[in-house]
């Protein structure tokens, strides 16, 4: 037991706890199939409770340096604030991916690419793990 549980390894207590206590109780196959959804959904919230914050700032200096302007700081970590934040940063890297295909330069659009592939990445770590349990 954690004295101090964070988030992360409380939804993933919560998952465990589905899985070895609670499956073994369910009987029909469609709540089988839910408990399953229901890890799953967990499991991605498990990951991204314990890295959100670190991602969001770490993609925000790459927008920054991508763009070269200024991306200021959060008003708090408060998950609000830094969200509220990120989409103003985000907008930066809006503003830069129109501006990149306008321009017709090469190089620049590349760079847009490869920060929005390694967003992607990220997404992907939380809902790529998520299969279409049951379904077919």
């Amino acid at each position: 037991m954690f004295s101090r549980p964070t988030t992360e390894q409380l939804l993933a207590g919560i998952a465990e706890e589905l899985r070895t206590v609670v499956a073994s109780e369910v009987q029909t196959e469609t709540t089988k199939i839910m408990l399953q959804q229901i890890d799953q959904i967990l499991m991605g919230c498990s990951r991204r409770a314990a890295h959100e914050i670190a991602w969001v700032h770490e993609e925000a200096e790459k927008i920054g340096a991508l763009t070269g302007k200024p991306i200021g700081k959060p008003a708090s970590l408060h998950l609000e604030d830094v969200l509220a934040w990120y989409h103003q940063v985000s907008s930066l890297l809006s503003d830069e991916v129109g501006a990149a295909f306008r321009s017709g330069d090469q190089g620049r659009i590349d760079a847009v690419k490869e920060l929005l592939d390694a967003r992607s990445a990220i997404e992907m770590q939380v809902l790529g793990a998520l299969e279409l349990v049951g379904r077919g």
